[in-house]
């Protein structure tokens, strides 16, 4: 079970547990039965960054029933579906919903829950009159777009009538779920479209609807992070966009291009890092991803980035160094990109690390004796964050020399560079590159004679 800390699981008998109350914070239960005899786990999903992420599961008992019980939940959607993971069941919690189910593989009952929940349910079931055919193309391999296209056209009138119920005391949600149904129609018209089917319709046989789907700055309401689809609605547009505007880019330039379609900064940074797994060399990645990196822009994006690039690195001479950003002693932020032009000598220490101090001695010799040459020396302490004043205090105490950045504990650098054991001390070149990512020490005479064979290339 994920997530053990915040979800509990629940015996047949509920009862005792629910009489039990060590959660200030209302129990959410979500329970109910699995139609489907051989399906023996019943999964929970929330949504982060616009992709599902699991949340909780359990097993089902004997009777294939489940009970799941949640404290602390945050409202918003949420997605249920077995072990598997045919078909996922969007829902709508809220702390302190008692929700019953009853699954299968491609619909969901639902009794109880809030008005909010049972507006979403009502949504669900309405617009499988467009999902099933756009989604289920495996179990409805004849159908077509001559089928589907009039369908879809007679449904959205529906969807315009549905979203006058979306009136609760709820505004949040009511503008939420007006942008849910909206986005929901627009995902289902390209799934079908991007989907194998018998027959596939000119450019004059589609709709007007698709007419509109194209449009400059799109998607701009960060709020799509909130649904489980986002991922692979931005994919599909691109695409979409792809096949009828036809721009005359390729190679790196594909990803800049599709990357301008959209209008949310956060939105571009999904598309990306749903697109990271299509490069597979270093070289290839870097040149797609450096003119838009700035749109990493959360700690999950550049997590996802982080492992990529250190997936396809073989960490020899001449690739590219990794670009770690961490405060000096006066709290600039030291960039190692910013650092070309000179000999990079990173010492990966902490104050609390006896041969890392043995160094030290060694270290300073080494700074004079390449003083005035093209030579910046680098420490990085990896001392946890609660103790950065003493690390402030031990530079000044030590005198220490170069340039000192702290990097609060073992974060990106000793993650990307693998760096289990310190002190580790790394050479790269004036472009950044590297020499030697577990180089010798200053108390060796083999680290001197490498930077100054550096320096002479």
């Amino acid at each position: 079970m994920k997530r053990t800390t915040r979800c509990l699981l629940l015996a047949a008998v509920m009862i005792p547990l629910l009489s039990w109350k060590p959660f200030t914070a209302p129990l959410t239960i979500v329970q109910g039965k699995v139609d489907n005899a051989k399906a023996t786990t019943i999964l929970l999903y929330d949504v982060a960054e616009g992709r599902k992420k699991e949340y909780a599961s359990t097993r089902l008992n004997g009777e294939h029933a489940f009970a799941l019980a949640v404290p602390e939940l945050k409202e918003g959607f949420y997605y249920v579906t077995d072990n598997f993971k045919r078909s996922y069941h969007r829902i709508y919690l809220k702390p302190g919903d008692q929700l019953q189910l009853k699954v299968t593989d491609t619909t969901l009952q639902q009794q109880g829950g809030s008005p909010e929940s049972r507006l979403v349910r009502e949504w669900e079931t309405l617009s499988r009159e467009i999902k099933a055919p756009a989604f289920e193309f495996m179990r409805r391999p004849d159908e077509t777009y001559e089928t589907f296209f009039p369908t879809f056209n007679a449904f959205l009138p529906k969807a315009a009538a549905y979203k006058k119920k979306l009136v609760t005391p709820n505004k949040a949600f009511n503008s939420l779920m007006q942008l849910i149904v909206d986005t929901d129609v627009e995902y289902t018209a390209l799934q079908f479209i991007f989907t194998p089917r018998s027959k596939h319709p000119d450019a004059a046989e589609y709709p007007a609807y698709y007419s509109s789907i194209m449009q400059n700055n799109k998607y701009c309401d960060g709020r799509l992070l909130q649904w489980g689809e986002t991922e692979h609605l931005l994919s599909m547009y691109s695409t979409f966009c792809l096949t009828r505007r036809k721009p005359s880019v390729k190679g790196p330039e594909l990803l800049q291009w599709s990357v301008s379609q959209f209008c949310n900064d956060t939105l571009k940074g999904v598309y990306i890092t749903n697109n990271l797994g299509r490069y597979k060399s270093f070289s290839n990645l870097r040149d797609a991803i450096a003119p838009v990196e700035k749109y990493l822009v959360t700690a999950e994006q550049q997590r996802s980035y982080m492992e990529t690039e250190k997936a396809l690195r073989t960490f020899a001479e001449g690739e590219a160094g990794f670009n770690f950003s961490y405060p000096d002693v006066a709290g600039k932020q030291v960039a190692f990109n910013d650092l070309k032009g000179k000999v990079v000598v990173v010492d990966v220490w902490a104050t609390w690390c006896g041969p890392c101090k043995a160094e030290i001695p060694h270290m300073k010799k080494l700074e004079e004796e390449m003083h005035g040459k093209d030579v910046l020396f680098l420490g990085v302490s990896v001392d946890e964050a609660k103790d950065k004043e003493k690390w402030q205090e031990f530079v000044k105490k030590e005198s220490l020399g170069g340039t000192q950045i702290f990097a609060s504990g073992w974060s990106d650098i000793a993650k990307f560079y693998s760096i289990n054991g310190i002190p580790r001390f790394m050479v790269f070149d004036k472009q950044g590159k590297i020499v030697n990512v577990d180089a010798p020490r200053p108390s060796q005479p083999e680290l001197k004679a490498l930077i100054e064979k550096t320096l002479a290339k």
